[in-house]
This record gives structure tokens, sequence and C-alpha cells, in this order.
């Protein structure tokens, strides 16, 4: 199982440039610091603390966390192994008892409206063994004379080398999703529908007040700030992947708020069933969740793959009813018409606002910076099938996975 979930604190006011100089710190050197050794956490995937402002001028860090199990357990890790740069961190915070951190961290945990994971059911170690297990086996391949041997001759050298290896990389690995993870997004999917059709005179009235608000909400996109783009722009593509954090105020009124929930239980739907690895045909993102702040603010945080540009094409060409949907509810959005039309297929609007509405990764931490989501796929169907029973036809396949 895989957790994806933010611990929300409020600064401390007089303590935020302290705050500030330890999570640059942390940054500058984030495989070697002395705050948090990232690496010596075994659950984690995806880690980052940005700060975000609220209306009430109040600031708060948000620690993002993407991890195998549950929270105790990654808790009990995390204070083990950290606990020093962790009581230097939240110190700068309201509240913050060192004697009772776990409890502080638990009340102050937010969970996502909407999330997706890009390789469901692969725990952190699994992908670092998976890794290992390629490596090994196309070591092992470079000293054969592949020109000499068949592709089911290759497979069986193949299977008869992994039997040799350490069990961490050889053993079977678990199903991605058991079958409740399966069944149940299904099983929800038709309830919503029904609900829906009988709630459909219901339905019709939302959309009348939906196309009144469309039609009388202001569109107020601000130009992108160069200078703030040019910092954000710094920390970017330094590795495979990049991370995105973005803030957007919801449009005032129960009529948004809500309407923004139940977007965001649709689009976790959606997830739920979407387990290839893609999220609306999107093939790389390995993280991203929605959280409704305070009622009043919407937060993303990303974990993707490739450049901020590419990503927000993809969502533009791939995804943009969907984004549409969401984001529509936020103030500054592009122009929608029935939640879902045009909105982000206003390129240069779109762009515009989400340049605007991210905020800068004052830390952020991968598990596995040169693994792309496709690439993590790849390593593991090599294991899941390296001492299975597969046709000739298969054998090809997978031996174009190296």
């Amino acid at each position: 199982m895989q957790t994806v979930l933010t611990i929300v604190t409020a600064i401390e006011p007089a303590r935020r440039n302290e705050l500030e100089t330890i999570l640059g710190e942390i940054q500058k050197d984030l495989y070697g610091n002395s705050y948090i050794p990232f690496a010596k956490l075994s659950l984690l995937h995806f880690a980052s603390f940005v700060i975000i402002e609220t209306p009430a001028a109040e600031p708060l860090l948000v620690f993002e966390n993407n991890f195998d199990g549950d929270l105790s357990a990654y808790l009990d890790e995390l204070l083990s192994v950290a606990r020093n740069g962790i009581d230097q961190i939240y110190n700068c915070c309201k509240g913050y008892d060192p004697a009772n951190g776990k409890a502080y961290f638990t009340a102050h945990t937010v969970l996502p409206n909407a999330y997706h994971i890009g390789n469901t059911g692969r725990k952190a170690k699994d992908i670092a063994n998976n890794r290992q297990l390629r490596l090994t086996l196309q070591d092992h391949l470079d000293g054969l004379q592949l020109t000499s041997l068949s592709e089911t001759a290759l497979r069986k050298d193949i299977q008869s080398y992994t039997g040799t290896l350490d069990s961490a990389l050889s053993s079977p690995l678990p199903s991605h999703q058991t079958w409740i993870q399966k069944v149940m997004p299904w099983v929800t999917l038709v309830l919503f529908g029904i609900v829906f059709i009988a709630l459909l005179p219901i339905d019709l009235i939302a959309v009348i007040i939906l196309r009144y608000k469309e039609n009388h909400d202001a569109s107020d996109t601000a130009p992108e700030d160069p200078n703030q783009v040019g910092k954000l722009m710094e920390n970017e593509n330094q590795i495979a992947q990049n991370h995105l954090a973005s803030i957007t105020a919801i449009k005032p009124g129960w009529f948004r708020l809500n309407l923004l929930r139940f977007t965001l239980f649709a689009v976790n739907l959606l997830a739920r069933i979407s387990n290839k690895g893609k999220l609306s045909g999107i093939p790389s993102i390995h993280f991203a969740h929605w959280s409704i702040i305070d009622n009043k603010q919407l937060l993303f945080l990303s974990n993707f793959d490739g450049s901020w540009a590419s990503y927000l094409d993809d969502f533009i060409d791939k995804a943009s009813h969907g984004l549409t949907a969401v984001w529509s509810n936020t103030v500054g959005f592009p122009k929608t018409r029935f939640l879902i039309l045009d909105g982000a297929t206003d390129e240069f609007r779109f762009k515009a606002y989400a340049r605007g509405m991210q905020v800068p990764s004052l830390v952020w931490y991968s598990a596995y910076p040169d693994l792309t989501v496709q690439n993590i796929d790849k390593d593991s169907k090599i294991r899941e099938q390296v001492l299975t029973d597969i046709s000739e036809e298969e054998t090809k396949t997978w031996l174009k996975l190296f």
C-alpha cells in the first residue's frame, strides 16, 4: 500500500527566516545534510517542503509525503532517523512539542481529496531492487554471445542465472492491486452513476447555477512575473523528474466549494480505475494529489517526468476536460463552459495562470531520481516475468524490455 498525504502546520512569523534558512541548507545538500537523511527513510518515495500563504496572511509549512505503508510506521521511521532535524524545522511552527512529535504530525495530517499513483503497488525498496535486477542481468547479457542464442535459449539462460541471485532481486513481486482494490472503484462508479441519475432534477438546477456563475465570474489571469518564473526555473530540469507545487484560491461561496469537492471525488474515482501508470492518458506522473485547505484554497502537488512545459502540454492535450473541471472552481482560471469546456484549452492564459499559482519547492527529494514512470514499469515487468512460464511470442516482447 502506498500512502499520499501532506502535513500542514502554521509557521511562527518571527521564525520564518530561520525556517527558510534550514530548508535552504537541506536543499543545497539533499543527500548529505545533517537535518533529514532522506536516503535512510526506506519507506519514502518522494518528499517536499513548500511554504504557502493563506487569506489570513498566516504562512503554512506544507510537508509532502509519498511513502509505503501507514502513517504511524512512516512517522516512527522519520522520527527515528531524523529527530534532530525535524525538531529544528518544526520548532519554527506553532504548537510543536518535541516530546509529542508523532501526535503533532498526526493531528496536522491532511488527506488528499484526490490522488494518483503512477506505479501502483510498487514499494520504494521494490523499485530499487527491480532496477538492480535489470542492471545485473544486463551485465550478464553483455558477457554472452547473443547472436548464437535463440530467444528461448537466451531466456532460459537468464532464468538460470537469476536463480543464483539474492532473493531480494528474484523473489516474486506481489500483485499491483488486491482484488478489492480492483473491484471497489467500479462498484463506486456504478453507485455514483445511479445517484447522479436519481438526482437528475438537482443536477439540472446545478447546471443552470453553474452557467450563471461561468458567465459572471471574472477571469483575471495576471501576466507571468518574469522574476518569479526565473526563480522557479532555476530548480527545474536538474534530473529526469520535476516537482510542481501550486496553491490557488477557491472561488467564494458554498456552490463552488462543493462543486470542487464533487469534481475531486470524480477525479479520484477515475484515478483509482486508471491503474496502468497513466492518468487520463498522461504517462509521466509518479505521484500527484489535490487537497482542499481550510475550505479556501486548493493545494496541488505533483512529481512527474520531463519538463514543466511538456507536463502542462500533456494535460492540455490529453486531460483538458478534467483539468478544467477542477481548476475552473478557483480564482483567475480562464473562462469555461459547462465546467469542462474551454478553460485549459486557452493555452496562453492557462500557462500564465499555472505559473502564477506555482510556489517554489524549497526542498524536494526523490528516492529514484534517474527513473521515469515507464522505466519503473519496465523494471517491474522484467522481474514479474523472469521466472514465470510465458509463450515464445511473450518471450520476444519480454526481451525487448532490457
